[in-house]
């Protein structure tokens, strides 16, 4: 009897053993790591594309600054070929700056943009410096913009794909892994490279970019269950002296220190590690995304047979498995409700406004966007940004939580500009805003240099729809211009002061058009230094009464590719008080030979940029000058010559300097092609016709003429604005003239 029961026994303790034996081991869990590196990254793109031809079922992603922003949209259920669309989208130069588009700004705003090296905020602690370079409102939103579409989801473990990322606790120095919350600031704070972008508040702590502790995050993929990982990495081993190209190189290098060691254990936990042939490229050659691009669809091509090999021997040895379920994706959400963080509640409503936004309606990230720029081009703020938080038990609902932080009322900018005309100037501006009434701004700004120049400048809000205000406008300057003879040799030199008090009411007619009327008292005053056959000196005092219309589409106010500025006035000079004489030889006299009455006035420049391809633009080109019934001469004359406008009533002309003709008419028109040697580095030709004197009822001092010129420039997009050298000649001169311009000019009216 006790050998059945022996019998049994073994039975029953070797059966499972012997069913665990035959039992087949589970199928690998696939995980993807993509390593951060800046632009870089962007090689990523390549293997995403090359693992979905393959076929091979990610399960886990894992990733680090530029690798957290590719991987997270990997890991929601965007495929390579989406992201590689969205890559070679994106405005990477507007997004990586703190600047506003240009197309955001009001009208009245964007001659100042880009104009200053720096703007610091000013408060009563002094100038404050930033927590980084670049705080970046359009990173933010392009970011939301682009992860919208599942905004339901906080918690990352509900993406198509298990999905982490790392950033570092700046206070406690210790990586932090980000598993749930908005993935929009979750990714920010993962790409926040210290000192280069501002630190994140995110739950509770304040984090910088993942790299700084673990650039190559291959663990946090096997915590999740990856047993086969597949790491992706565009920086490889510590930068060697040969590699550290620039200032954001070696500031990397720096900030990264400690990962190099941790970067060489999670490099030995990759079961297929995957590098890419990146020399000479940079965390920072974002400007060459398509070439890095192309680099990792080249890598991603060499791999595909591996990835296929590696799934058809999982298939085979484990079964084909089920694709991935893809997540759904919202293109809109219904806005139920609005609260605001980080602004009063008094001046919520305002906000609201200004974003000219509405709840009970459905929104898409692109409007809601939008919404943002036009609150944030005030300059109120240093940043708006928003998370959605789904309605319960509604699919497309949720409250908008608008998250603000103020910017300082009070800008001050540093600038730089020379010009061969005008020479060499510090501009330096101090900004406020409701200085003296809420909706108002008012600046002061300097030219301190060999002709220096001052303004002050006060625009009020007239209206709560912010399509009517009013502006008052007072320059002076002292600016020494020299004069040339009909042989086009310098015959003298007059220093002219100005003095322009202007008060003017504008319709805003959207972002980028207005109209308006204004008055302007003008005192002038000329001085000759060296005495030519015909010069003012004396002084005048007139009144201008005005109408204007202005519009500016253009993409950048340096160098641009697209888009349209123009620019025309009408107006009556009225009340002239002259006093002195016109000097030639001293032998005419004011007042004798010329008549001060009224006359009028029309002003009209034409800019149009045509972008012919990626790097080419066509540019089209008109101004003209005209006085009617002008009895006078030199004091009220359009100067003519030069690149850029920097004197007074100047009209370009390319071929000669500034002050090359004094007319009381002339109308140009110009055709030109610029071309994008590399992203920052540009050559432009321009050929263009003068035709001046042409109003037989004025006074003339030269009979009616037609004129031709041309130039090449070489110019150089710089921190400081552009760089630019020229070579000119027209049939006035008769020779080839250099010319030279760094930074935009102090400008007019």
């Amino acid at each position: 009897m006790r050998l059945p029961y022996l019998f049994i026994a073994l039975l029953l303790v070797t059966c499972p053993m012997l069913m665990q034996a035959q039992t087949p081991a589970a199928r690998p869990r696939i995980g993807l790591t993509l390593g951060g590196g800046g632009a870089r990254g962007l090689a990523h793109i390549g293997l995403l594309k090359a693992l979905d031809s393959a076929q091979v079922r990610v399960d886990y992603v894992s990733g680090t600054s530029m690798g957290a922003v590719v991987g997270a949209l990997y890991a929601e259920g965007y495929t390579g070929a989406e992201i590689e669309r969205i890559a070679q989208a994106i405005d990477w130069n507007a997004m990586l700056s703190n600047a506003t588009p240009l197309a955001a700004l009001p009208l009245a705003e964007r001659d100042e943009s880009g104009r200053y090296i720096a703007e610091l905020p000013l408060t009563r602690k002094g100038l404050q410096l930033p927590g980084g370079l670049l705080e970046s409102q359009e990173l933010w939103l392009k970011l939301i913009e682009l992860y919208f579409p599942f905004y339901r989801t906080k918690n990352f473990d509900d993406f198509e794909r298990k999905f982490r990322c790392v950033a570092t606790d700046v206070v406690a120095g210790q990586p932090v892994v980000l598993r749930q919350g908005e993935i929009a600031s979750a990714v920010r704070a993962s790409m926040a490279i210290p000192s280069v972008f501002s630190p994140v508040e995110y739950q509770g702590r304040r984090l910088v970019d993942g790299g700084v502790v673990r650039n190559f995050p291959v663990s946090e993929a096997q915590a999740m269950g990856a047993t086969y990982v597949i790491g992706s990495s565009v920086s490889g081993e510590a930068n060697t002296q040969a590699s550290l190209r620039n200032a954001l190189d070696i500031l990397l290098q720096i900030a990264f220190f400690k990962d190099n060691d941790d970067f060489k254990q999670q490099k030995a936990r990759c079961n297929l590690y995957v590098d890419y042939p990146l020399d000479g490229f940079g965390v920072g050659s974002f400007s060459s995304g398509p070439a890095i691009i192309a680099r990792g669809l080249a890598r991603g091509r060499a791999l595909y047979p591996r990835l296929r090999a590696l799934q058809d021997s999982l298939d085979a040895k484990y079964g084909p498995v089920a694709p991935l379920a893809r997540a759904p994706r919202a293109d809109s959400v219904y806005l139920t409700g609005v609260e605001m963080k980080g602004v009063e509640p008094r001046y919520v409503p305002r906000l609201l406004q200004l974003m000219r936004f509405q709840d009970h309606r459905y929104y898409t990230a692109p409007q809601l966007s939008a919404a943002i720029r036009q609150a944030f081009s005030t300059r109120y703020f240093r940043r708006i940004t928003y998370v959605l938080q789904p309605t319960a038990g509604t699919a497309d609902a949720a409250t908008i939580v608008f998250e603000v932080d103020p910017a300082p009322l009070t800008l001050v900018g540093l600038g730089l500009h020379y010009n061969t005309a005008t020479g060499i100037g510090l501009i330096a501006s101090i900004s406020s805003k409701d200085l003296l009434l809420p909706g108002s701004t008012s600046q002061l700004k300097f030219n301190l240099g060999e002709n220096p120049r001052a303004r002050l400048v006060h625009t009020q809000l007239l209206s709560h729809d912010l399509k009517w205000s009013g502006r008052l406008f007072v320059q002076g300057e002292q600016v020494s211009i020299t004069t040339y003879a009909p042989d086009f040799t310098k015959a003298g030199l007059y220093t002219q002061g100005f003095v322009n008090a202007d008060a003017r009411v504008t319709r805003s007619l959207g972002l980028s058009r207005a109209l308006g009327v204004g008055t302007s008292y003008e005192y002038l005053v000329y001085h000759p230094e060296i005495t030519s056959r015909l010069q003012p000196d004396g002084r005048i005092r007139q009144v201008n009464t005005y109408a204007y219309y202005e519009a500016n589409t253009l993409n950048t106010m340096v160098y641009p590719t697209r888009g349209r500025r123009v620019y025309a006035e009408a107006g009556y000079v009225y009340a002239q008080r002259p006093s002195g004489a016109g000097v030639s030889d001293s032998t005419v006299v004011l007042g004798i030979h010329f008549q001060f009455t009224p006359y009028t006035h029309t002003r009209f420049s034409f800019a149009q940029y045509l972008p012919l391809t990626k790097t080419a633009t066509l540019l089209l080109q008109a101004q003209a000058g005209l006085n009617f019934n002008y009895k006078q001469a030199v004091f009220n004359d359009f100067v003519v010559g030069g690149l850029n406008s920097v004197v007074r009533n100047q009209v370009t002309f390319a071929g000669v300097p500034e002050a090359a003709l004094l007319t009381g008419s002339a109308a140009t028109a110009l055709v030109g092609y610029q071309f994008a040697l590399t992203p920052s580095l540009f050559a432009t030709a321009k050929a263009n016709v003068l035709y001046h004197d042409f109003i037989t009822g004025n006074v003339r001092l030269q009979a009616a003429k037609a004129n031709y010129g041309g130039s090449l420039t070489l110019g150089l997009k710089t921190i400081v604005g552009p760089i630019d050298a020229s070579i000119m000649y027209s049939d006035l001169s008769k020779s080839f003239l250099t010319y030279f311009n760094i930074g935009l000019p102090f400008g007019y009216r």
